[in-house]
């Protein structure tokens, strides 16, 4: 069961450094936005710490993927059509991005949940 959790974990912190990258988002600016210490990101992404239940949904909602597919448990991601353009992005304008995030992946859900009707 250890080994599953090992790679579980490999795969989600291979997923975060790929969305942050992805996103031309610093580990700075991460870590302002999470309202943690930097060499906190740099220890998640290398795999010698973990993401905690409050980080993983900021995260989420931030690049706008679920939880699942965060934690390498789903390969099913549709990105949101946000660009992330200025070098010089602040926590506040990240924790917008994540707000409209949520509110664009819970209309996809609700679309989802009448399509199935």
């Amino acid at each position: 069961m250890k080994e599953d959790n090992s790679m579980v974990e490999g795969k989600m912190n291979m997923r975060l450094k790929e969305l942050r990258k992805e996103s031309k988002i610093t580990q700075e600016q991460m870590a302002n936005y999470l309202h943690v210490d930097q060499s906190l990101i740099t220890k998640i992404e290398n795999g010698s710490r973990s993401l905690t239940v409050s980080l993983i949904e900021k995260i989420c909602g931030l690049f706008g993927c679920t939880e699942e597919y965060l934690l390498g448990e789903s390969e099913e991601y549709i990105p949101l059509n946000f660009a992330f353009r200025s070098n010089g992005m602040e926590a506040e304008d990240l924790e917008s991005i994540a707000a409209i995030n949520k509110i664009a992946m819970n209309l996809r859900y609700m679309n989802k949940l009448t399509e199935d009707e």
